[in-house]
């Protein structure tokens, strides 16, 4: 297996892999991995690759078909005795889009464990050039209906009625075809495949453009649709909108009967996804609209399944989650595609079109184009079969379930009132749930949407809301009962900088956890701001309560310089440099130093309130600005950080950790007042933990009474608690959720003063015991103190108590944990070892993690240590060292990361960037086998082992 330097991804949520382990070649494929993990089974196998002794130059575009088993074809003989999976390709005779094709099918007859040889369906025509197979099956009859594209407008279909062994005659569709009022010169079906109805409807989705650039092409949809199992195709009404470019799509049936449509946006870029609803059947469409859901990733074909419906609802979708095609990913949605709550990486790679298919035992197939080096086109087509425990990572199987149970109250109802006592309007609305949708044109803050809703059962819930999303909203707080959701401060606000965008959506924002008696409860809405945009509207869609289950995947957000919405130029002329290696995505731009007057921002789309690790991504070069100016606007104010963008770059480079406003308004500016080039390409939250205020649902007065206090500025929220000196018997507590497993920060805030207590004591409940840290009140009030680094458990609760129990008043405003990941520290025998050499302890310089780091003078890589660390769970971690920087250091410090079937050897300046975490990279790695990172002494000066972090 050849090595890879793999790169961390924009993921909606936390993004994990199975690493490639063996490569087997068989006489049905090539294999790329196989075997069970520590849930599940996973593998893969190869089924078309272009660098094979052929005639074809590649393979491009794929789709998907399962004939159940059990199904009578239409030829008649016996029922089948096993799924019959048809997998269909392009097979290119040139590299590019045009030129002579033949279309490819490989026919398994066991379930996709084995496959036929490739065998052509569609041969290539000397007039015509075939594309986009895409299969229909009827699983009702098991007739195949296959669709494919001409040159131009032409579409056609063949049938077969015997499990795709043969094929029936071409049949021409392309009159369907002849109404064309947005002057469409391009008819095509969509890659992956079309659906079935529970109704018995086939629908086939068919995509459209006029010549032009991708400005005015005029993308459209619209769909073929036969209600006599294939024997005639209509046509519905065509889906147009020139604010809403839809190109290559997906459609589903939701658990109300209703059709989502979920397409790609125009071509190229990073951006969201459009989708859009039907009501009866597919025939026609309500206005498009942006699917938060789905995330930002570049504009790429992606692949949407309903895997199961009844008692748990699941939809799988699949994409190469990135700025670039790579990091191919598969998540699943319980709520009809509104979230989706687990996530996993299947290739880290180079990664292209998709599609998703279900078995009859319930086993999933993706077959995905990968690898290669030439953009936007696979090296070789590849399918991978797995099961749901596999891609939840054990938390949901077919046998279990997710052990979560889900209630959804529609907020589009007659009881909703308003502060003034009002209805509330509602306003038809396809896209929301239910169709209908709240609106209240809220005039000042304060102004409020109260909606009763019934609990059945008592007990502790994780709250959510659905929101509709547009330029003319405004920023949101949520409460239940009168009591604020720990994370229940939004902005859905949908634009960015300078260009306000006319398009609009819905999305759905964690709100954090409250416990919840059974009867009648009532949530409000308060417009706490004006949006970012100057929005005063109040527009919530649906509440949902969840109730037990493992939590779910923790979010990133990146923000690229070709994600319109997300990176706006404030002032000055950037140049836009495009195709560069080492560009994230697959551009960055850039400006000469300057004094300041020439700025661009990146406004990242949070997913929801916490603690993010921001960092920058950008390409290191001579010439570059040695101290590019980041600043960092967030919910606790204003930050500057000041990186070097000489050396270091290739991955992320953090930048620190801050607190957000799901939606918000925090932004990273970045300006031409430097000493060189400046680079702006990238910037990636990542969710690393919550802040509790004392006025939210994860706070409460254990005993005694606590005075709420605004005399004293820089408080959290909306005041602070105080409590006159005492004996302890008054106390408060703190709990917040934890997201993952591994060491957190945990932090306090409060205001100073002369009258505060210099020993408030503060205990900290983990995993190991209690702890008591008393800290003095009286200095470093109005930013985050920390109380040190304890272990949680994914699922618990960061316990901190405070009591009077001291010599002043005592103020509890709020506690923030923040994810540390698993850390092999130098102090540590159990993940730090010497391999070889004499490693010095020294703890001279300030600012190393634990109680010492070592150091080794320059050498020729004789000495090493390591250390190394048992991941939970097989996949994608960013794995990143702490040191003490200083002048004497290597400024190429040789670290290795080893991961199963590779290493990857990565240098680092310690002269810079000490105290902190600094990023090698993301890298796979397997549960059972420990994650190795090495330090050697091949250097140009002394090199310093103090700790690594490994956290996914």
């Amino acid at each position: 297996m050849p090595r890879r330097t793999f790169r961390r991804t924009p993921l909606p949520v936390c993004l994990l892999a199975l690493l490639t382990l063996l490569a087997l070649v068989t006489t049905t494929g090539r294999a790329h991995a196989a075997g069970a993990t520590a849930a599940g089974s996973f593998s893969e196998s190869e089924l078309w690759d272009s660098t094979d002794s052929d005639a074809y130059a590649s393979f491009h575009v794929q789709g998907l078909g399962v004939i159940p088993q059990g199904i009578v074809p239409p030829a008649g003989g016996a029922a089948l005795p096993a799924d019959v999976v048809l997998t269909f390709t392009e097979g290119r005779f040139v590299l590019g889009d045009g030129g002579p094709k033949d279309l490819l099918v490989r026919r398994s007859t066991d379930a996709g464990v084995t496959w036929s040889a490739g065998t052509v369906v569609v041969p290539q025509d000397a007039v015509q050039s075939w594309g986009d197979p895409t299969p229909v099956v009827d699983r009702q009859t098991g007739r195949v209906s296959l669709f494919y594209k001409g040159d131009g407008s032409n579409i056609y279909v063949k049938h077969s009625d015997d499990a795709g062994a043969t094929w029936s005659a071409t049949e021409d569709l392309t009159p369907l075809f002849a109404t064309n009022p947005y002057g469409w010169t391009r008819d095509a079906p969509i890659p992956g495949h079309g659906i079935q109805l529970s109704s018995g409807r086939l629908l086939m989705p068919v995509m459209h453009r006029a010549a032009g650039t991708a400005t005015d092409a005029n993308y459209g949809m619209d769909m073929l649709y036969s209600d006599d199992h294939g024997a005639t195709w209509h046509r519905g009404s065509p889906l147009m909108d020139a604010t809403y470019p839809v190109n290559e799509s997906r459609v589903y049936e939701r658990s109300d009967g209703s059709v989502v449509l979920n397409g790609r946006w125009g071509s190229g870029g990073t951006r969201y996804r459009i989708t859009s609803t039907s009501t009866d059947g597919g025939l026609t469409w309500s206005a498009p609209a942006i699917d938060g859901a789905t995330g930002t990733f570049n504009s790429v074909d992606a692949g949407l399944l309903t895997y199961t419906t009844g008692t748990v609802d699941r939809l799988l979708f699949s994409r190469p989650d990135s700025s670039a095609r790579e990091n191919m990913t598969v998540s699943i949605s319980y709520d009809d595609g509104a979230s989706f709550r687990y996530s996993r990486v299947v290739d880290p790679g180079p990664s292209y079109y998709s599609d998703l298919a279900r078995l009859s035992d319930g086993t999933i197939l993706l077959v995905y184009g990968r690898d290669g080096t030439v953009a936007n086109y696979p090296e070789r087509i590849a399918v991978a079969r797995f099961d749901l425990a596999w891609l939840t990572k054990g938390r949901d199987s077919l046998a279990t379930g997710p052990g979560f149970t889900r209630q959804t109250y529609e907020m589009a109802t007659s009881a909703a009132r308003t502060d003034t006592g009002a209805a509330v309007p509602i306003l038809d609305d396809a896209n929301a749930g239910g169709g209908k949708a709240l609106r209240y044109g809220a005039s000042a803050v304060g102004n409020y949407i109260d909606v009763p809703f019934d609990v059945t059962q008592a007990g502790d819930y994780q709250v959510s809301a659905r929101f509709h999303r547009s330029v003319g909203q405004g920023r949101i707080r949520a409460s239940i009962d009168g009591t604020a959701l720990s994370q229940g401060l939004f902005d859905p606000t949908l634009t960015s900088g300078s260009d306000t965008y006319d398009i609009d959506g819905y999305q759905v924002y964690p709100l954090g956890s409250m416990t919840l008696a059974a009867g009648q409860h009532t949530v409000r809405f308060t417009l706490a701001a004006v949006g970012r945009a100057g929005g005063k509207a109040v527009a919530p869609d649906q509440l949902t309560l969840v109730s037990g289950g493992e939590p779910a995947d923790v979010p990133d957000t990146v923000s690229d310089n070709d994600f319109i919405p997300g990176f706006d130029t404030l002032s000055g002329t950037w140049a836009d440099v495009n195709s560069l290696s080492g560009a994230y995505g697959n551009s960055h731009d850039t400006h000469a130093a300057g004094t300041g007057t020439a700025s661009v921002e990146f406004r990242p789309d949070v997913p929801m309130n916490g603690v993010y690790e921001v960092a920058a991504w950008f390409k290191s070069a001579s010439g570059q600005a040695s101290n590019a100016s980041y600043v960092i606007d967030h919910a606790d104010g204003r930050t500057a950080v000041t990186v070097n963008e000489a050396s270091g770059g290739g991955r992320w480079v953090r930048l620190g950790e801050f607190a957000f406003t799901g939606g918000g308004d925090g932004t990273v500016t970045l300006s031409d007042n430097a000493d060189g080039t400046v680079v702006a390409d990238a910037v990636r939250l990542s969710y690393r933990g919550a802040v509790t205020d004392n006025g939210s649902s994860g706070f409460s007065t254990v005993s005694g009474t606590w005075n709420a206090g605004t005399a004293v500025t820089g408080y959290q929220g909306a005041n602070y608690l105080t409590h006159a000196a005492g004996t302890g018997t008054s106390a408060v507590r703190w709990q917040t959720d934890v997201p993952t497993t591994g060491t957190y920060d945990v932090s306090v805030w409060y205001t100073d003063n002369a009258n505060r207590a210099d020993n408030a004591p503060y205990t900290v409940t983990d995993a190991d015991g209690s702890t008591l840290v008393r800290v003095n009140q009286q200095v470093d009030g109005g930013r985050w103190i920390s109380l040190g680094k304890y272990a949680f458990t994914a699922g618990s609760k960061a316990v901190v108590q405070l009591s009077d129990d001291a010599n002043g008043y005592v103020v509890a405003d709020a506690v923030r944990i923040t994810a540390q990941g698993l850390v092999a520290d130098n102090d540590d025998p159990g993940t730090y070892s010497v391999v070889s050499g004499t490693w010095n302890p020294a703890s001279t310089v300030k600012g190393y993690w634990g109680t010492s780091y070592r150091t080794h003078a320059a050498g020729t890589g004789t000495s090493v240590v390591r250390w190394q660390s048992d991941v939970p769970a097989s996949g994608v971690y960013d794995v990143a060292v702490w040191y003490t920087a200083d002048t004497n250091r290597a400024t190429d410090a040789a670290y290795t990361v080893r991961y199963p079937g590779g290493s990857t050897v990565v240098r680092v300046d310690q002269t810079e960037r000490g105290n902190r975490w600094v990023s090698l990279g993301s890298f796979p790695f397997t549960a059972g086998t420990p994650a190795v990172v090495e330090l050697s002494d091949d250097a140009n000066g002394y090199v310093v082992a103090d700790a690594v972090r490994f956290i996914g």
